[in-house]
């Protein structure tokens, strides 16, 4: 939405998703949200774009502040999937990228972008993010929350929109110092409308799962069953 706000035109989207033969849909990817992978094709109708996507075969091999090639590093699935992108769109300028506070996802990105010849869009990098969730919860922004892995957060909070949950994360961020917008990996959303979107995405069936039964912080995820798009 900001990089439209900003006058550039979206041509195309790029996922990377877990490997099928895995059967898992959460990597613990340094770099990449996996959960909800199981209705990401459903963006391409959403927004009417072409949709590119990629199993992710590596790991996260170099772990340092700054990134150079690396064979078999997660970061290298994105590198193969935007020069996939740029083949089909030459016209192609940049990317944008939804990094708020993660300087290790933001350089990984820029470091794709910069062998690639394209520019990184961060619009919302370091923006107050108290500031920003209220901002995209009035926008007409329907994320929900898909996974939580935080102190205070658990299974009753999946499903929930950001507009709902604001007042309780503002207040988590108050009591333990987490981040509003989950950029310390307190939680995963999954978009079902914005104002990009041509059509909206309804979830009528999902499964919770526990990935990890901590007794202070679980993590537990949503997986979609079963979903279908609406005309708006």
């Amino acid at each position: 939405m900001q990089c439209v706000a900003n006058g550039h035109e979206i041509v195309a989207l790029a996922n990377l998703k877990p490997p099928t033969e895995s059967g898992k849909d959460e990597l613990d990817s340094f770099m990449y949200q996996t959960v909800g992978h199981d209705a990401i094709d459903f963006y391409a109708d959403c927004m009417q774009l072409p949709l590119y996507r990629r199993e992710i075969t590596g790991t996260a091999i170099a772990q340092g502040a700054n990134y150079e090639v690396t064979p078999q590093d997660e970061t290298e699935d994105l590198y193969v999937l935007l020069k996939e992108v740029l083949e089909k769109h030459p016209d192609v300028k940049g990317v944008s990228v939804g990094a708020i506070l993660s300087s290790y996802q933001k350089v990984r990105v820029e470091n794709v972008c910069d062998r690639l010849g394209l520019t990184s869009f961060a619009y919302l990098w370091q923006r107050d993010q108290k500031e920003l969730l209220a901002e995209m919860a009035s926008s007409g922004v329907n994320a929900i929350l898909i996974k939580v892995a935080a102190m205070g957060l658990g299974l009753n909070d999946l499903g929930k929109t950001i507009g709902e949950m604001y007042p309780k994360l503002v207040q988590l961020n108050e009591r333990y110092e987490s981040h509003i917008c989950g950029e310390g990996g307190e939680y995963e959303t999954f978009t079902l409308d914005c104002p990009l979107f041509k059509k909206r995405i309804v979830a009528e069936e999902v499964e919770y799962i526990t990935h990890s039964d901590d007794a202070f912080a679980p993590v537990v995820y949503l997986k979609f069953k079963k979903c279908r798009l609406e005309n708006k």
